[in-house]
This record gives structure tokens, C-alpha cells and sequence, in this order.
């Protein structure tokens, strides 16, 4: 009998650890990680121009200012990758902070890119500041602001 108390009682434990797991709420560093994960797949899809994971990534009312301060949407973005007119041939991020405010996150940080868009040379070293929203469950960006470090 008591062989089968303690099975019955590992499996209440394993039971209630799976629970709690499945119910935990995330925390701002839970957060911030996925963020971060984010923020390279997204620097992923910008050096191999791939169109199709930049538009999932992206919210459909997006705004890009861009360091000339042109005014760049989603739709526009997208075309550009899918025709070849925004092409990179290197880009490096780094220095990224997130913070975190309940269903948005700001990311500020660096990044260091050799590439065009739409004939314009946009190689350079860069600080941007880029915003996420959660919405029905994941993360989009919705805003990004470019600005060139001066040497």
C-alpha cells in the first residue's frame, strides 16, 4: 500500500509543478529575453531580405523615420525587401536595452550596417530607438526612429 501512496503522491506533485508552469505569469525578464530574441531574428530577416519574416514581425500600422527623416510605413518596407531595392550586406546590433511597460517595450540600442535603400547608401553607425506592442498574444514592432552617430 505504500509503494502506491508515494506513486500517487509523485504524481500529484509532477502534476501541480506542470500546473504552475503552464500558469506562471511572465516576468519583465521573461520579457526582455524575448524581446532580445526578437530583435536578432528581426536583424536576421533584415541582412537576408527576407520580406515574409519582417511582415510577420511588423505591425500593419508601422512608422519608420528613417535618419534623413523620410517616413517609411510597413507596406513600403516590405516592397522594398520583396524587390530588392533595400539590400544589406552587413548589420550588426548591439548595445540593446529593453524596458518593459505592461503590453509594450521600448528597445534602444546600436547597430553598425553596410547596405541600400533604394539607391541611397544607408551604411553607417546607427542608435535606434524601437517599439513593441503585444497584440492577440505576440509581439510586433510598430515604431522605429533612426539616428546616425556623427564621427
Amino acid at each position: 500500500m505504500k509503494p502506491i501512496m508515494l506513486l500517487a503522491a509523485a504524481v500529484l506533485a509532477l502534476v501541480t509543478c506542470i500546473s504552475a508552469q503552464r500558469n506562471r505569469v511572465p516576468t519583465d525578464a521573461d520579457t526582455k529575453d524575448e524581446i532580445l530574441k526578437l530583435e536578432k531574428e528581426r536583424n536576421q530577416a533584415i541582412i537576408s531580405g527576407d520580406a515574409g519574416a519582417l511582415e510577420r514581425m511588423t505591425s500593419d500600422d508601422y512608422t519608420f523615420v528613417t535618419l534623413r527623416g523620410e517616413l517609411r510605413t510597413k507596406a513600403e518596407i516590405i516592397q522594398g525587401f520583396k524587390t530588392g531595392s533595400f539590400h544589406y550586406d552587413s548589420r550588426e546590433i548591439s548595445d540593446l536595452k529593453v524596458r518593459v511597460y505592461d503590453n509594450t517595450a521600448v528597445v534602444t540600442g546600436r547597430s553598425i550596417q553596410n547596405g541600400k535603400e533604394n539607391g541611397k547608401d544607408y551604411s553607417g553607425d546607427y542608435r535606434f530607438t524601437r517599439v513593441y506592442v503585444k497584440q492577440n498574444g505576440r509581439w510586433q514592432t510598430v515604431a522605429l526612429q533612426t539616428t546616425l552617430i556623427q564621427p
